[in-house]
Protein backbone atom coordinates (compact mmCIF):
# COMPACT_ATOMS: atom_id res chain seq x y z
CA UNK A 1 0.00 0.00 0.00
CA UNK A 2 1.39 3.67 -0.90
CA UNK A 3 2.51 5.48 1.81
CA UNK A 4 1.09 9.45 2.26
CA UNK A 5 3.61 11.76 4.42
CA UNK A 6 2.64 13.36 7.48
CA UNK A 7 3.23 16.68 5.67
CA UNK A 8 1.23 15.86 3.08
CA UNK A 9 -2.03 15.11 5.10
CA UNK A 10 -1.52 18.36 7.08
CA UNK A 11 -0.95 20.29 4.23
CA UNK A 12 -4.42 18.75 2.52
CA UNK A 13 -6.50 19.57 5.99
CA UNK A 14 -4.90 23.13 5.91
CA UNK A 15 -6.15 23.94 2.48
CA UNK A 16 -9.54 22.45 3.01
CA UNK A 17 -9.69 24.03 6.40
CA UNK A 18 -9.35 27.39 5.08
CA UNK A 19 -11.21 26.81 1.94
CA UNK A 20 -14.21 25.43 4.19
CA UNK A 21 -14.17 29.23 5.63
CA UNK A 22 -13.35 30.97 2.67
CA UNK A 23 -15.58 34.07 1.29
CA UNK A 24 -15.89 35.13 -2.31
CA UNK A 25 -12.23 36.12 -3.39
CA UNK A 26 -12.19 35.94 -6.82
CA UNK A 27 -13.75 34.50 -10.16
CA UNK A 28 -14.12 30.70 -10.11
CA UNK A 29 -14.58 27.75 -13.26
CA UNK A 30 -18.05 26.98 -14.58
CA UNK A 31 -19.13 24.04 -16.38
CA UNK A 32 -22.56 24.48 -17.97
CA UNK A 33 -23.61 21.01 -18.63
CA UNK A 34 -23.29 19.42 -15.05
CA UNK A 35 -24.60 23.22 -13.16
CA UNK A 36 -21.58 23.64 -11.91
CA UNK A 37 -21.94 27.37 -11.25
CA UNK A 38 -20.10 30.36 -9.20
CA UNK A 39 -22.62 32.66 -7.13
CA UNK A 40 -20.95 36.15 -6.72
CA UNK A 41 -22.78 37.55 -4.15
CA UNK A 42 -22.23 37.93 -0.60
CA UNK A 43 -23.92 35.36 1.96
CA UNK A 44 -26.09 37.94 4.25
CA UNK A 45 -28.05 36.92 7.10
CA UNK A 46 -31.01 39.08 6.34
CA UNK A 47 -32.47 37.77 2.97
CA UNK A 48 -33.42 34.76 4.81
CA UNK A 49 -36.87 34.16 4.32
CA UNK A 50 -39.02 32.25 6.79
CA UNK A 51 -41.57 29.47 5.75
CA UNK A 52 -45.03 28.21 7.50
CA UNK A 53 -46.65 24.86 6.33
CA UNK A 54 -48.81 25.84 3.37
CA UNK A 55 -51.55 24.62 1.72
CA UNK A 56 -51.40 21.00 0.37
CA UNK A 57 -52.40 20.74 -3.39
CA UNK A 58 -52.36 18.20 -6.15
CA UNK A 59 -48.36 17.44 -6.79
CA UNK A 60 -46.97 15.47 -9.42
CA UNK A 61 -43.14 14.83 -9.56
CA UNK A 62 -41.10 13.42 -12.46
CA UNK A 63 -37.56 11.82 -13.02
CA UNK A 64 -35.71 9.20 -14.73
CA UNK A 65 -33.39 6.00 -14.36
CA UNK A 66 -30.30 5.73 -16.46
CA UNK A 67 -27.54 2.79 -16.55
CA UNK A 68 -25.27 0.58 -18.38
CA UNK A 69 -26.11 -2.76 -18.77
CA UNK A 70 -23.57 -3.95 -21.00
CA UNK A 71 -20.28 -2.54 -21.60
CA UNK A 72 -17.54 -3.53 -23.61
CA UNK A 73 -15.54 -0.67 -23.94
CA UNK A 74 -16.39 0.83 -27.66
CA UNK A 75 -20.17 -0.11 -27.68
CA UNK A 76 -22.27 -0.17 -24.52
CA UNK A 77 -25.90 -1.29 -24.11
CA UNK A 78 -27.87 1.30 -22.31
CA UNK A 79 -30.91 1.62 -20.29
CA UNK A 80 -33.42 4.25 -19.46
CA UNK A 81 -36.85 5.31 -18.37
CA UNK A 82 -38.81 8.09 -16.92
CA UNK A 83 -42.23 8.53 -15.38
CA UNK A 84 -43.79 10.85 -12.77
CA UNK A 85 -45.88 9.99 -9.75
CA UNK A 86 -49.25 11.98 -9.04
CA UNK A 87 -50.02 12.96 -5.43
CA UNK A 88 -53.72 13.94 -4.85
CA UNK A 89 -55.68 13.42 -1.16
CA UNK A 90 -52.78 11.14 0.13
CA UNK A 91 -52.93 8.86 -2.44
CA UNK A 92 -49.84 7.93 -4.76
CA UNK A 93 -50.22 7.01 -8.57
CA UNK A 94 -47.09 6.34 -10.71
CA UNK A 95 -46.92 6.36 -14.05
CA UNK A 96 -43.45 4.73 -15.43
CA UNK A 97 -42.44 4.78 -19.25
CA UNK A 98 -41.11 1.10 -20.18
CA UNK A 99 -37.68 0.78 -20.65
CA UNK A 100 -35.97 1.73 -23.48
CA UNK A 101 -32.73 -0.32 -24.21
CA UNK A 102 -29.73 1.57 -26.48
CA UNK A 103 -27.35 -0.24 -27.81
CA UNK A 104 -24.59 2.25 -28.58
CA UNK A 105 -21.22 2.48 -30.25
CA UNK A 106 -18.03 5.02 -31.10
CA UNK A 107 -18.77 4.44 -34.59
CA UNK A 108 -22.78 5.27 -34.89
CA UNK A 109 -22.46 7.65 -31.57
CA UNK A 110 -23.26 11.14 -33.82
CA UNK A 111 -26.37 9.37 -35.48
CA UNK A 112 -27.79 7.52 -32.44
CA UNK A 113 -27.92 11.33 -30.54
CA UNK A 114 -28.84 13.03 -33.62
CA UNK A 115 -31.81 10.68 -33.61
CA UNK A 116 -32.54 10.80 -29.71
CA UNK A 117 -32.15 14.95 -29.78
CA UNK A 118 -34.86 15.42 -32.54
CA UNK A 119 -37.46 12.90 -31.17
CA UNK A 120 -37.67 15.50 -28.22
CA UNK A 121 -37.18 18.67 -30.09
CA UNK A 122 -37.31 18.36 -34.31
CA UNK A 123 -34.17 19.99 -34.95
CA UNK A 124 -30.50 18.40 -34.83
CA UNK A 125 -28.04 18.87 -31.89
CA UNK A 126 -25.62 21.69 -31.51
CA UNK A 127 -23.19 18.70 -30.37
CA UNK A 128 -22.35 15.23 -29.51
CA UNK A 129 -21.89 13.59 -26.05
CA UNK A 130 -18.09 12.75 -25.74
CA UNK A 131 -18.77 9.52 -24.58
CA UNK A 132 -21.02 6.91 -24.66
CA UNK A 133 -22.07 7.25 -21.09
CA UNK A 134 -22.47 10.70 -21.22
CA UNK A 135 -24.87 9.89 -24.13
CA UNK A 136 -27.12 7.59 -22.10
CA UNK A 137 -27.12 10.19 -19.78
CA UNK A 138 -29.01 13.11 -21.67
CA UNK A 139 -31.11 10.69 -23.44
CA UNK A 140 -32.48 10.15 -20.09
CA UNK A 141 -33.09 14.00 -18.99
CA UNK A 142 -34.47 14.43 -22.32
CA UNK A 143 -36.42 11.85 -21.85
CA UNK A 144 -37.31 13.20 -18.13
CA UNK A 145 -38.44 16.57 -19.92
CA UNK A 146 -40.78 14.63 -22.18
CA UNK A 147 -42.30 12.83 -19.11
CA UNK A 148 -43.07 16.10 -17.27
CA UNK A 149 -45.06 17.12 -20.98
CA UNK A 150 -47.23 14.16 -20.46
CA UNK A 151 -47.82 14.90 -16.52
CA UNK A 152 -48.49 18.25 -17.58
CA UNK A 153 -51.69 17.67 -19.68
CA UNK A 154 -52.87 15.61 -17.06
CA UNK A 155 -52.54 17.84 -14.01
CA UNK A 156 -55.52 20.79 -13.01
CA UNK A 157 -54.68 24.17 -12.34
CA UNK A 158 -53.39 24.96 -9.34
CA UNK A 159 -51.12 22.34 -9.25
CA UNK A 160 -47.46 21.71 -8.51
CA UNK A 161 -45.11 19.81 -11.23
CA UNK A 162 -42.08 18.73 -9.36
CA UNK A 163 -38.58 18.41 -11.48
CA UNK A 164 -36.05 15.81 -9.51
CA UNK A 165 -32.92 18.39 -10.28
CA UNK A 166 -32.57 22.43 -11.42
CA UNK A 167 -35.18 24.16 -13.88
CA UNK A 168 -31.55 24.81 -15.51
CA UNK A 169 -30.97 23.94 -19.42
CA UNK A 170 -27.69 22.74 -19.21
CA UNK A 171 -27.50 19.99 -22.06
CA UNK A 172 -26.27 21.56 -25.60
CA UNK A 173 -29.55 22.55 -27.24
CA UNK A 174 -32.00 21.57 -24.30
CA UNK A 175 -33.35 25.06 -23.84
CA UNK A 176 -35.99 25.23 -26.29
CA UNK A 177 -37.87 21.70 -24.78
CA UNK A 178 -37.09 23.10 -20.98
CA UNK A 179 -38.89 26.84 -22.00
CA UNK A 180 -41.77 24.64 -23.95
CA UNK A 181 -42.38 22.74 -20.47
CA UNK A 182 -42.30 26.13 -18.54
CA UNK A 183 -44.61 27.55 -21.23
CA UNK A 184 -46.91 24.84 -20.97
CA UNK A 185 -47.12 24.56 -17.48
CA UNK A 186 -47.92 28.65 -17.10
CA UNK A 187 -50.67 28.36 -19.65
CA UNK A 188 -52.31 25.61 -17.48
CA UNK A 189 -51.35 27.71 -13.97
CA UNK A 190 -49.18 24.70 -12.65
CA UNK A 191 -46.39 26.01 -10.69
CA UNK A 192 -42.98 24.40 -11.85
CA UNK A 193 -40.32 23.77 -9.36
CA UNK A 194 -37.05 21.88 -9.81
CA UNK A 195 -35.20 20.60 -6.53
CA UNK A 196 -31.84 19.38 -6.11
CA UNK A 197 -30.38 16.58 -4.30
CA UNK A 198 -26.86 17.34 -4.94
CA UNK A 199 -26.64 21.32 -6.40
CA UNK A 200 -22.91 21.96 -7.74
CA UNK A 201 -23.66 26.23 -6.82
CA UNK A 202 -20.31 27.60 -4.90
CA UNK A 203 -19.32 30.54 -3.80
CA UNK A 204 -15.86 31.98 -2.41
CA UNK A 205 -14.38 27.95 -2.03
CA UNK A 206 -17.61 26.66 -0.39
CA UNK A 207 -20.58 24.52 -1.62
CA UNK A 208 -23.40 27.10 -1.27
CA UNK A 209 -26.08 24.89 0.20
CA UNK A 210 -24.68 23.23 2.84
CA UNK A 211 -22.89 26.69 4.06
CA UNK A 212 -26.51 28.19 3.64
CA UNK A 213 -28.02 25.41 5.63
CA UNK A 214 -24.96 25.36 8.68
CA UNK A 215 -25.26 29.38 8.90
CA UNK A 216 -29.33 28.76 8.81
CA UNK A 217 -29.51 26.19 11.52
CA UNK A 218 -27.31 28.80 13.66
CA UNK A 219 -29.26 31.82 13.39
CA UNK A 220 -32.42 30.07 13.57
CA UNK A 221 -32.92 26.73 15.08
CA UNK A 222 -35.15 23.93 13.96
CA UNK A 223 -37.23 26.35 11.78
CA UNK A 224 -38.59 26.19 7.66
CA UNK A 225 -36.46 28.91 5.19
CA UNK A 226 -35.70 30.16 2.07
CA UNK A 227 -32.66 31.93 0.99
CA UNK A 228 -32.77 33.52 -2.61
CA UNK A 229 -29.92 33.28 -4.97
CA UNK A 230 -29.09 35.67 -7.78
CA UNK A 231 -28.13 33.73 -10.74
CA UNK A 232 -29.05 36.32 -13.33
CA UNK A 233 -25.87 36.32 -14.87
CA UNK A 234 -26.60 32.61 -15.92
CA UNK A 235 -30.50 33.68 -16.81
CA UNK A 236 -29.69 32.42 -21.27
CA UNK A 237 -30.13 28.72 -19.20
CA UNK A 238 -31.36 29.05 -16.00
CA UNK A 239 -36.04 29.12 -15.66
CA UNK A 240 -37.18 30.42 -12.89
CA UNK A 241 -36.22 31.53 -9.71
CA UNK A 242 -34.12 29.99 -7.14
CA UNK A 243 -33.55 29.49 -3.28
CA UNK A 244 -32.09 27.03 -0.87
CA UNK A 245 -34.74 25.76 1.45
CA UNK A 246 -34.89 24.09 4.34
CA UNK A 247 -38.15 22.60 4.38
CA UNK A 248 -38.73 20.94 7.32
CA UNK A 249 -37.44 21.86 11.05
CA UNK A 250 -35.72 18.89 12.07
CA UNK A 251 -34.54 17.88 8.50
CA UNK A 252 -30.55 17.76 7.86
CA UNK A 253 -30.78 18.79 4.76
CA UNK A 254 -31.25 22.26 2.76
CA UNK A 255 -31.87 21.90 -0.72
CA UNK A 256 -31.27 24.16 -3.88
CA UNK A 257 -35.14 24.97 -5.40
CA UNK A 258 -35.92 26.92 -8.63
CA UNK A 259 -39.47 28.30 -8.65
CA UNK A 260 -41.71 29.18 -11.72
CA UNK A 261 -44.73 29.82 -9.57
CA UNK A 262 -48.17 29.59 -11.66
CA UNK A 263 -49.32 33.59 -12.87
CA UNK A 264 -51.01 35.14 -10.08
CA UNK A 265 -49.12 32.67 -7.17
CA UNK A 266 -45.70 34.04 -5.38
CA UNK A 267 -42.59 31.93 -5.12
CA UNK A 268 -43.05 32.03 -1.30
CA UNK A 269 -46.21 30.27 -1.89
CA UNK A 270 -44.86 27.40 -3.80
CA UNK A 271 -42.53 27.17 -1.48
CA UNK A 272 -44.68 26.47 1.48
CA UNK A 273 -46.43 23.90 -0.52
CA UNK A 274 -43.18 22.26 -0.82
CA UNK A 275 -42.85 22.57 3.08
CA UNK A 276 -46.74 20.35 3.30
CA UNK A 277 -45.59 17.70 0.97
CA UNK A 278 -41.75 17.54 2.97
CA UNK A 279 -43.02 15.61 6.34
CA UNK A 280 -42.17 12.35 5.24
CA UNK A 281 -40.39 10.41 8.72
CA UNK A 282 -38.52 8.80 5.78
CA UNK A 283 -37.30 11.61 3.68
CA UNK A 284 -37.95 14.17 6.33
CA UNK A 285 -37.36 17.56 4.22
CA UNK A 286 -37.79 16.03 0.90
CA UNK A 287 -40.58 16.19 -1.09
CA UNK A 288 -42.18 12.89 -0.89
CA UNK A 289 -43.41 12.82 -4.54
CA UNK A 290 -39.97 13.23 -5.72
CA UNK A 291 -38.53 10.06 -3.22
CA UNK A 292 -41.37 7.92 -4.39
CA UNK A 293 -40.68 8.75 -8.27
CA UNK A 294 -37.09 8.44 -7.71
CA UNK A 295 -38.22 4.60 -6.08
CA UNK A 296 -39.89 4.22 -9.17
CA UNK A 297 -37.61 4.88 -11.89
CA UNK A 298 -34.29 3.51 -10.26
CA UNK A 299 -32.44 1.13 -12.24
CA UNK A 300 -30.22 -0.37 -9.23
CA UNK A 301 -27.93 -3.52 -9.48
CA UNK A 302 -30.14 -6.51 -9.57
CA UNK A 303 -32.42 -5.16 -12.01
CA UNK A 304 -29.34 -4.03 -14.21
CA UNK A 305 -28.18 -7.86 -13.59
CA UNK A 306 -31.77 -9.29 -14.69
CA UNK A 307 -31.00 -6.82 -17.84
CA UNK A 308 -28.13 -8.40 -18.84
CA UNK A 309 -29.26 -11.95 -18.05
CA UNK A 310 -31.75 -11.64 -20.58
CA UNK A 311 -29.96 -9.89 -23.06
CA UNK A 312 -27.42 -12.39 -23.57
CA UNK A 313 -30.01 -15.12 -23.45
CA UNK A 314 -31.53 -13.50 -26.34
CA UNK A 315 -27.70 -12.49 -28.04
CA UNK A 316 -27.62 -16.40 -28.08
CA UNK A 317 -31.01 -16.74 -29.78
CA UNK A 318 -30.29 -14.47 -32.48
CA UNK A 319 -27.07 -16.37 -32.91
CA UNK A 320 -24.56 -14.15 -31.74
CA UNK A 321 -21.05 -14.84 -30.45
CA UNK A 322 -21.87 -14.85 -26.89
CA UNK A 323 -18.52 -15.93 -25.73
CA UNK A 324 -17.23 -13.36 -28.18
CA UNK A 325 -19.27 -10.67 -26.06
CA UNK A 326 -18.36 -11.42 -22.96
CA UNK A 327 -14.34 -11.55 -23.49
CA UNK A 328 -15.01 -7.87 -24.80
CA UNK A 329 -17.09 -6.93 -21.87
CA UNK A 330 -14.28 -8.29 -19.43
CA UNK A 331 -12.55 -5.91 -17.01
CA UNK A 332 -9.07 -6.24 -15.42
CA UNK A 333 -9.94 -3.78 -12.83
CA UNK A 334 -12.41 -6.43 -11.47
CA UNK A 335 -9.53 -8.78 -10.91
CA UNK A 336 -7.04 -6.46 -9.36
CA UNK A 337 -10.48 -5.01 -7.30
CA UNK A 338 -11.59 -8.84 -6.20
CA UNK A 339 -14.47 -9.04 -8.09
CA UNK A 340 -13.21 -11.74 -10.51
Amino acid sequence: MPHVNDDEVRAAARYVSTAAAQDFDAAGGIDHERGVLQVRERISKGKFIPLQRGQARTAAAVDGGSAIVMDCGSFVVGAITAGHVTMERGKATAHVQPLRLLPVSQIDKPCVYDEIFKEALYAAPPDAPESLESLVGRARNLAEWLDAERAIAALDKGSLLLIDGSLWAGTPGIRPLVARVADAAQKKGICLAGVSKQSKLYTGYRPLVPALARLGKREFGEACWAYPIDLTEYADRQFGETFVAHLHPMADFAFRVDVCPAPGRSCQDALESLVALSNDPGYLGYPYPLARVHNEVALGGELCTELEVSLKRAISTEGGELGAIEEYGRDFHKVLDGGG
